[in-house]
């Protein structure tokens, strides 16, 4: 089951934004990349914080994942990595299965607040939407599956489990590779 809840919100306008105009969603300008756009700036009361080539909302809370919610730029369907812009779209990222059921009311004030921006069209498992319920609907069923086999959202027990899309590593050629060192190492 795909446990990750993925909202694209799409910019349709001729100037796309650029990162500067982005970090705005920090509550502040960056000193290298100044904003030519400050329609971001409306967003910072959300609480994002840029966190290493992202952003994130930081969980304050002792049960639930580090990060409640990710934001990715992102340039032709893309997440993008060390990019100045311009972007054509940003990604909310909210894990249903490492997060309490209870900060999906986050995901949805984040929606409302992304989703007024000017130009902007929303995008949700690849189909474009205007509400919020086919969110709710996804994060509702990750939610019941879960709990059906003795799991709650947000535990201990909820971290331990291993996403379907992580590296499997017994597939890897790479970690073939690392084997065959390793015992060659051993060897000598």
């Amino acid at each position: 089951m795909e446990n990750d809840i993925l909202i694209d919100f799409k910019f349709r306008a001729k100037e796309k934004p650029k990162f500067g105009d982005l970090f705005l969603i920090t509550g502040e300008e960056h000193p290298k990349f100044p904003p030519k756009n400050k329609s971001f700036a409306q967003l910072a009361p959300l609480g994002f914080e840029q966190l290493d080539d992202f952003f994130g909302i930081l969980n304050s809370e002792d049960t639930g994942d580090d990060v409640l919610i990710w934001l990715f730029p992102m340039l032709n369907g893309e997440e993008v990595f060390l990019n100045s812009g311009p972007f054509d779209a940003i990604r909310l990222s909210y894990s249903a299965l490492r997060n309490a059921p209870a900060t999906i009311s986050l995901l949805e004030e984040c929606f409302r607040a992304f989703k007024s921006l000017p130009d902007t069209t929303v995008v949700f498992e690849d189909q474009p939407i205007t509400d919020f319920s086919p969110i709710q609907a996804k994060a509702n069923e990750v939610v019941a599956h879960w709990r059906s086999n003795g799991v709650e959202p947000g535990s201990e027990q909820s971290m331990l489990i291993e996403e379907d899309d992580d590296e499997d590593w017994e597939d890897d050629d790479e970690w073939d590779d690392w084997e065959d060192t390793e015992q060659d190492y051993k060897k000598n």
